[in-house]
């Protein structure tokens, strides 16, 4: 059995080693590893996990885990399928932006690619100025009145990387076309799934500009 167990631990020398021995005095089998934030002496880390098939065994495992004194368990999805790597989908969700022959379909495969790749519970595309949505997918949207003080809040706060640690929402200009994507799930959005929805978010309105300009002057103009 694969499961998807993303944990909290202190960032010190030897204490992911005790975890994966908890993990190992279950029969389990750590074969995956994504650290997605360091932060004030904690790390956040994804661990892909083998486990034997008998009931009961990923609260096992969790059990486990909280052994570990300063340890915890964020969230475990059990994974019908081998674990791709994490940055060969990320690379896959831009070459699938790339693919798009439209600015139109370039926007709709950056909002399908950020509601697999993260697991959203619900996206939104808003113009620039957070006054109004053009397009929601998904269940539990907020106002837009909503979103626009969350923005303001992550930029005034204390956290300069607009990271809003924590916070399981993101706000993220979309570059040259006028709209604002956000989204929202329950789980906190790490640091590094931050930075991967800032890079694909960038390649979609790089490739929207391109596109604008291949229609505006024509193809060897």
């Amino acid at each position: 059995m694969l499961t998807r167990m993303r944990i909290w631990l202190p960032d010190a020398p030897g204490v992911l080693g005790a975890v994966a021995a908890e993990i190992g005095a279950l029969k389990g089998n750590v074969v995956g590893l994504e650290v997605l934030e360091r932060e004030a002496g904690v790390a956040i880390d994804e661990l892909v996990v083998e486990l034997p098939e008998e009931p009961g065994a990923v609260e096992a495992v969790c059990r486990a885990v909280r052994n570990v004194p300063g340890a915890g368990v964020e969230e475990v999805t059990e994974l019908c399928t081998e674990a791709p790597d994490r940055e060969d989908t990320v690379l896959a969700a831009a070459a699938g932006i790339l693919q798009a022959a439209r600015p139109t379909a370039a926007l709709h495969a950056l909002t399908g690619c950020l509601m697999r790749l993260f697991g959203l519970s619900w996206l939104a595309l808003a113009d620039e100025a957070l006054g109004r949505f053009v397009e929601v997918h998904g269940e539990g949207v907020p106002s837009v009145q909503w979103v626009a003080a969350f923005a303001e809040g992550s930029r005034s706060g204390a956290d300069p990387a607009n990271d809003t640690t924590g916070s399981g929402v993101f706000v993220e200009p979309v570059p040259e076309t006028g709209l604002t994507v956000c989204g929202g799930r329950p789980v906190p959005i790490r640091r590094r799934e931050r930075r991967e929805i800032a890079l694909l978010v960038m390649v979609a309105a790089r490739f929207i500009d391109a596109l604008d300009g291949r229609e505006r002057y024509g193809p060897g103009r």
